[in-house]
């Protein structure tokens, strides 16, 4: 039985999640936004509480869902939708 089945069930409702352009998820845009204040996967990782590996994974999918290949160019379509507030560099 699928889970939003059994949650009706019960007399809850799962939440839609919430989706940014191109699909982000609200962690994949607070990925997006540390990786275009410079931040390595390392800090990433380090600055959310997740291993290296979490972080280049949503590395990897931020890179297919906004079809970048590159840090700068995932930085652009953040400028270009407005995820980001400045470009000020991260105090690491």
């Amino acid at each position: 039985m699928p889970l939003n089945a059994v949650l009706a069930a019960a007399g809850q409702h799962r939440g839609k999640r919430r989706v940014g352009p191109a699909g982000l998820t609200p962690r994949e845009i607070e990925v997006l936004t540390l990786i275009a204040r410079g931040a390595s996967t390392r800090q990433v990782a380090h600055t959310l509480g997740i291993t290296a590996k979490t972080a280049e994974t949503h590395i990897e999918r931020i890179y297919a869902k906004t079809r970048a290949s590159t840090r700068s160019a995932a930085t652009l379509f953040a400028m270009q939708h407005g995820l980001l507030d400045s470009l000020s560099p991260l105090d690491l």
